[in-house]
């Protein structure tokens, strides 16, 4: 007895929900239109700003920073880790994007452990070579 009724009020309100839809279909209003939450505009366009140049060096600055206290308190493995957070996504990725992010990991570590603290000078000198030039030496493109 208990399971019929449960089954006669089930099918009731499907079909109470069904008649309902069927309304708003017939009526043409869409079911977003009919609810109470607050419209929105359809082509708002999103204020798209260059990003900060401050912010930029402070991030740059930060992981110079944060690669060189490691170096100082764990040795070359706390430079490899702070490098292996730095370009997470691009170890994750694979490929070239991979094999350019462990060269970038690698190289000062490799040339610290070879030449001392002037080879990781060297190979960071090397990676910026370009900025170095634009603002160091002021040399114009000709």
């Amino acid at each position: 007895m208990g399971i019929a009724f449960l089954n006669v009020v089930m099918i009731i309100k499907f079909l109470t929900l069904s008649v309902v839809v069927l309304a708003v279909h017939l009526f043409g209003v869409s079911i977003l239109t009919a609810s109470p939450v607050a419209q929105t505009q359809a082509h708002r366009r999103v204020a798209k700003h260059r990003p900060s140049r401050t912010k930029k060096l402070a991030k740059a600055g930060g992981w110079a920073g944060a690669g060189f206290a490691a170096a100082r308190a764990a040795g070359p493995a706390g430079s490899a880790a702070v490098g292996a957070a730095k370009y997470r996504k691009d170890l994750k990725a694979g490929g070239r994007r991979r094999t350019k992010a462990l060269a970038k990991i690698g190289a000062p570590i490799a040339a610290g452990a070879v030449a001392g603290p002037a080879g990781s000078a060297g190979v960071e000198a090397v990676e910026h070579r370009k900025w170095i030039k634009r603002h160091i030496l002021r040399v114009k493109a000709h």
